[in-house]
């Protein structure tokens, strides 16, 4: 099977209060992009950067499994600028238009799809970017691959509790929806900054 992307995002995760369970969740991402790589997809980005309170960049996190799982580090970019999903949408738009890229598979956990969704279609329209969890990628992946996305697959409180949060941080956005865009997506970066640092 062949996708029809030509670059992969991993999204970042915050490691918040559950810090193994957000290092498997970035683990299975890493995981579903190396797969979506060997089908297709020319270039790997994370552009995580280093969150408070976390030792390393995301960025760097996810360049170590994608090593380990060995994708050519040719194929890879990283960049350490993001602190939110928005800021990666817009930096992500930035990076494929400086590279010549065409559209682009986002991969992040399943309860941050809805909301991932939104903010990329904002930033990039319909048709550049696609949005999916890591397990939508499983029946790609090779034994490694396949294995940590089933471990970073989160359980049903997890979906719950963290589709709560998705939910009250796009009614949050919205609750912003009549300023002008580029104040509304610069609100969106800076809280992202002052939350995760």
């Amino acid at each position: 099977m062949h996708l029809p992307f030509e670059a992969v995002l991993v999204l970042g995760k915050a490691e918040g209060r559950d810090a193994e369970r957000c290092r498997r969740e970035l683990r299975a991402r890493a995981a579903a992009a190396s797969a979506a790589q060997r089908a297709g997809a020319t270039m790997v980005l994370s552009l995580e950067a280093r969150l408070r309170g976390q030792p390393r960049a995301g960025s760097a996190i996810v360049a170590d499994h994608l090593t380990t799982l060995q994708v050519p580090s040719e194929r890879v970019v990283l960049r350490e600028t993001s602190r939110s999903t928005r800021d990666e949408a817009v930096h992500a738009a930035t990076v494929i238009d400086e590279l010549g890229l065409g559209p682009l598979l986002v991969v992040t956990s399943a309860y941050h799809v809805p909301r991932a969704k939104h903010i990329f279609r904002e930033v990039m329209g319909d048709r550049r970017a696609t949005v999916h969890g890591s397990m939508g990628l499983y029946a790609l992946g090779n034994a490694t691959e396949r294995e940590w996305i089933l471990q970073g697959e989160p359980d049903a409180d997890t979906l719950r509790h963290e589709g709560r949060v998705e939910r009250l941080l796009l009614a949050a956005e919205a609750s912003i929806g009549m300023l002008p865009r580029q104040v509304r997506w610069r609100m969106e970066s800076w809280a992202g900054t002052l939350w995760r640092g």
